[in-house]
């Protein structure tokens, strides 16, 4: 079989099974795929995982985990530019591109507070493509928001857990007339379990789960007077890309699920559990199911 044959088959696969597990389906995906080392790389590369976080000792600081940052089994902070585990590395980001990366790193740590709030973490990771910033760089925007209310086993009481994943990799090319040409690819992994105990003891309990990712990608040529003008640029793609992602989630994941749950659930009266709606809500009502909508949407709004 043919490498592309090989990772389009794997692909196929891992967009039919959970977004919160990717990690441990490619890993068995690539066990499989031995020994054809390049179907595996190229399945690693076009496939995003949930994001990781550590802490940064010296800094205090959480930071993401990815293989933007990471050499052999070693991360790099984006707060102190050191790996850890130690080890000594070369991959690291010119002076004049690090400098630019901790002022990026600044701003974007004040939108994620702004969009996702304290709780969440950011990093920002810039690299090299060959010489200066002058001479065209890359980079990563990472944000991780969890959520974790718990279970409560209260008569009418909601909890709910997840993630927000936002992965922005973008490619920034220096043209001349003091130009630079932007190619952003945004994608977002959404992954939320849902349950809502009913007031009414006998109508059980609703359970929903929602997750999968989208992604988009983006092309613009800005003017570029400084290096600082590279972060306001990429900061006005990503805003824009998130917005419109976040808008799209809402009308792909959380309406339609709500159409697929009103068309295959029992009679509100109904106390007795049916195939597929057994599966996917148990016993729940109407009333909880609007509930549910609820939740989802606020969680998820579109900021103003």
């Amino acid at each position: 079989m043919e490498k592309n044959t090989k990772v389009n088959a794997s692909l196929d696969i891992l967009q039919r099974t959970a977004v919160r597990d990717n990690e441990q389906n490619i890993n068995a995906l690539a066990v499989l795929l031995k020994p054809d080392s390049e179907a595996i790389e190229d399945l690693f590369q076009r496939v995003d995982c949930p994001l990781k976080e550590a802490v940064d000792s010296s800094a205090d600081k959480k930071y993401i985990l990815s293989d933007h940052n990471r050499e052999g089994d070693s991360y790099r902070s984006p707060w102190s530019n050191a790996y850890y585990p130690p080890i000594e590395s070369t991959f690291k980001p010119s002076r004049q591109l690090r400098s630019l990366e901790e002022q990026a790193n600044e701003l974007f740590d004040s939108y994620r507070q702004l969009y996702y709030g304290k709780d969440a973490v950011s990093s920002v990771y810039f690299w090299n493509k060959g010489g200066g910033v002058n001479e065209g760089f890359a980079g990563c925007f990472l944000i991780k928001k969890d959520i974790d209310e718990g279970v409560k086993n209260d008569p009418g009481s909601r909890s709910q857990c997840g993630y927000w994943n936002s992965i922005h990799v973008v490619d920034v090319n220096i043209l001349s007339g003091g130009k630079a040409k932007y190619e952003l690819s945004t994608t977002v992994l959404l992954s939320i379990d849902l349950v809502c105990n009913a007031k009414d003891a006998s109508c059980g309990t609703t359970k929903v789960n929602i997750g999968g990712s989208l992604t988009k990608q983006v092309e613009k040529v800005h003017p570029c007077p400084s290096d600082m003008s590279h972060i306001a640029n990429i900061g006005v793609m990503i805003e824009n890309s998130e917005i419109e992602l976040r808008s799209n989630m809402d009308s792909l994941y959380i309406q339609k699920t709500r159409e697929v749950i009103d068309g295959i659930r029992c009679d509100s009266g109904s106390k007795k559990k049916h195939g597929l709606m057994a599966t996917v809500m148990g016993s729940g009502n109407g009333a909880q199911q609007n509930e549910i909508q609820a939740a989802l949407m606020a969680r998820f709004k579109q900021k103003s």
